[in-house]
């Protein structure tokens, strides 16, 4: 999947790489079958054995200046003269496509690298990804597919070299570091997911992020169960534990399976024909101060309210039509696919 972020530039100079590529390979090729003319040739004119027409066709391409193996005859000096000719030339032109295709990939690499970090300090309302192990990988992959703006930040020098491979927006750097995640727009981010190796670095890594932006939205997870009231208190919106929602869809899975079923349908299979979506009620909207019965929301949203998250945490499921919209209210409702994006 190719990003939006990917700069034009880049396209052109990957063609550019790919015909030095081809280019040296001919080179190469060419060095091939003048050194089998050459061996076959001394093998046909001068009836030597194949380890000196071999070692006399090594010298003679190379140009290293060494003695003749045997005495040569008139055609066997022509021979040679024509490796020389041919030989020198291949090889300057494999070593003249070799140093362009190296100063062209690092001019490539510098000009990506560049545009990237112009398109991350223009994002707006983006999430920020600390740590791309196993768990930061899902997320990025679940952010493609919704079509969100995103941004790793990631200290791995192997892992980011995979990321600059695969057109990932990212910032080389450790998470827990300030300056690293100014350098990820971390202002005008939408939130933050805190997946680094340990509980120690994702709270720090908390700590920093709240302190840089208190409106931030705080994903963390967390190894230790026990760890979460921490995470919360050093300002995490929310906290998720493997250990303990593995646990708890196991013991759904047994107790009440079909509910499961269905919450995987609805919320993870993009082949179903519903979307559980989203709707913050804010100062320019529309709905803002009405009820639901004089907002009506299933035409205007296209789909139906089965919750509403007040500001202050609490969410009332199943709100009924005089239920009245207040500023901060997320509302979560149902729709089919058509009657949305």
């Amino acid at each position: 999947m190719q990003h939006e972020w990917e700069p034009k530039n880049q396209m052109r100079f990957k063609g550019i790489n790919e015909q030095l590529r081809a280019g040296l390979r001919k080179g190469i090729i060419g060095i091939g079958i003048v050194m089998f003319a050459g061996v076959v040739g001394y093998r046909l004119i001068e009836g030597w054995n194949w380890s000196d027409c071999f070692y006399m066709t090594i010298i003679t391409v190379s140009t290293v200046g060494f003695g003749e193996v045997h005495e040569l005859s008139g055609l066997g000096r022509i021979l040679t003269t024509l490796l020389i000719f041919f030989g020198v030339g291949l090889m300057a032109y494999c070593l003249t496509r070799l140093v362009e295709f190296l100063f062209q990939r690092s001019l490539t690499n510098v000009l990506g690298r560049r545009t990237m970090m112009k398109r991350i300090a223009q994002m707006k309302q983006h999430t920020i990804i600390c740590g791309y192990g196993r768990t930061g990988s899902r997320v990025v992959a679940e952010l493609q597919a919704a079509n969100k703006p995103f941004v790793v930040v990631e200290q791995n020098e192997e892992i980011t070299r995979r990321l600059g491979e695969q057109n990932i927006p990212y910032i080389a750097g450790d998470a827990t570091e300030e300056e690293t995640l100014d350098a990820a727009n971390i202002c005008e981010a939408d939130s933050l997911v805190a997946t680094l190796d340990s509980d120690a670095e994702n709270l720090f890594l908390t700590l920093t992020a709240s302190g840089l932006c208190s409106t931030l939205r705080i994903i963390a997870r967390v190894h230790d169960p026990e760890n979460t009231r921490k995470f919360q208190k050093a300002g995490a919106t929310r906290v998720v534990s493997p250990i303990a929602s593995g646990a708890n869809q196991i013991a759904q899975l047994i107790t009440r399976p079909s509910v499961v079923d269905l919450v995987e349908l609805v919320t993870r299979d993009k082949s179903i024909a519903m979307q559980v979506f989203e709707y913050p009620v804010d100062e320019e909207s529309d709905i803002l101060g009405k009820t639901l019965a004089e907002a009506r929301v299933r035409q205007t949203l296209g789909g139906m309210v089965i919750a509403i998250k007040h500001p202050a945490g609490q969410t009332a499921f199943d709100p009924g039509p005089d239920t009245r919209l207040q500023l901060g209210d997320i509302l979560v409702a149902i729709r089919q696919p058509e009657n949305g994006e």
